[in-house]
């Protein structure tokens, strides 16, 4: 009996040369997107969806673990940068770097209660701390996720003039 491998095509190898021009056209799409006229939350929400792929692709592909504690950090770094704008008063790039910094912290005491488990394991610990956290975001005054958050000044970001977008920050 011969094997299905034996009349397989061989295949070629990626090399750095193929994955720098992946890299160069992805790069040129992302510059003209401003110019196409799309709508700025489309693109935003596809570069999300492209983040999660590639945490995804991180997490289950090197490390075979399968989490679902990403909406966790995600709005654990919204919530505290929308935090730091509105109440301390934070320019926006710290304000986004104050962010990063809970929801790292939040990645630290999250991986100290769940490393240790694999597989199924693993997945229901992130899963049940995303949704422990969401339940606490809900409920907690200073998220006003029961009513928006709609109080933030107008101004620029990053050199980004954020005067025509809605003074709006949705977690």
């Amino acid at each position: 009996m011969v094997a299905i491998t034996d009349n397989a095509l061989p295949v070629k190898a990626r090399t750095v040369r193929d994955e720098m021009i992946a890299f160069g056209i992805m790069t040129a799409l992302l510059l003209i997107v401003p110019l196409t006229g799309l709508y700025p939350f489309f693109v935003m929400q596809a570069l999300c969806f492209a983040l999660l792929a590639c945490a995804f692709n991180l997490l289950i592909g090197y490390g075979g673990l399968l989490s679902f504690g990403h909406a966790m950090f995600l709005g654990t770094a919204g919530y505290i940068t929308a935090h730091a704008l509105k109440v301390w008063g934070f320019t926006p790039e710290l304000g986004i770097l104050v962010g990063t910094a809970g929801a790292a912290g939040l990645g630290v005491i999250t991986g100290v209660v769940a490393i240790r488990r694999q597989g199924i394991y693993f997945a229901m610990i992130t899963l049940a701390l995303s949704q422990l956290l969401y339940f606490i975001y809900l409920q907690t005054p200073f998220t006003m996720a029961k009513t928006a958050s709609r109080a933030f000044r107008k101004g620029t970001c990053l050199e980004y003039s954020i005067s025509r977008t809605p003074p709006c920050f949705i977690t």
